[in-house]
């Protein structure tokens, strides 16, 4: 229950921290981030203002480089900070992943310890990734709408020229992969079924005191 308030907002300030290093000012909320992109924006807004008509007919005029330059690096920016988020995500995961498989003979000759449960927890992030796939695809089968894909994963992958559904199934399966291994190759079979069914509610629990209770005391709504 914890862990999904504290990965949810992890992930977003995967998200800030990057849109901070591009000198934005950033906003968080309990289940997103936004951010202003400030001067950059601001000049960009100035010179379209000025050249409205050159831009739209797609003449030459006195800034076209600077402009273009600008909204090259504006876009580039913004996959950036998309990025931040799952970056975050996945080296946690990943480092909990780590941390699991070196310590997973002292694991098997003495239990799993707090540290243990902890890296467990965190090698568990990766579990967004399944879930997002999942999401995504129950809720176009259930209600089609042609947008079998959702998420950052698919923004990323359309700004890189991939097919949406690159990264959002690549990622799943890494994340479906990770998560097998966790559950079944370090919690020990004693407390495998109990952990499944416990985690299992305990994330529906968590997403909906976060999401629909505790996050929106906590945090501004968008």
């Amino acid at each position: 229950m914890v862990f999904t308030a504290i990965g949810t907002v992890s992930h977003e300030y995967g998200h800030i921290l990057m849109a901070k290093s591009f000198g934005y000012d950033t906003f968080l909320h309990y289940s997103s981030m936004n951010y202003n992109s400030g001067e950059l924006k601001d000049k960009l807004d100035d010179i379209y203002t000025k050249h409205q008509t050159d831009i739209e007919n797609g003449t030459d005029f006195e800034k076209k480089k600077e402009y273009q330059h600008g909204l090259k690096k504006l876009a580039s920016n913004g996959l950036w900070i998309t990025i931040g988020g799952p970056l975050q995500t996945i080296l946690t995961g990943t480092i909990g992943l780590l941390f699991l498989i070196y310590r997973r003979k002292k694991i098997k000759l003495y239990g799993l310890k707090f540290i243990d449960w902890l890296a467990v927890f965190l090698a568990l992030f990766w579990l967004r990734e399944v879930f997002n796939l999942v999401m995504s695809l129950s809720s176009e089968i259930l209600a089609p709408s042609g947008n079998w894909f959702g998420g950052d994963e698919k923004f990323i992958s359309i700004k890189l020229n991939l097919w949406e559904g690159t990264l959002p199934i690549v990622l799943g399966l890494v994340g479906l992969f990770i998560t097998y291994f966790v559950i079944y190759k370090i919690i020990p079979n004693r407390l495998r079924f109990n952990f499944i069914i416990k985690g299992f509610f305990g994330e529906i629990i968590g997403f909906y005191l976060w999401m629909f209770i505790l996050g929106l005391k906590f945090l501004q709504k968008v």
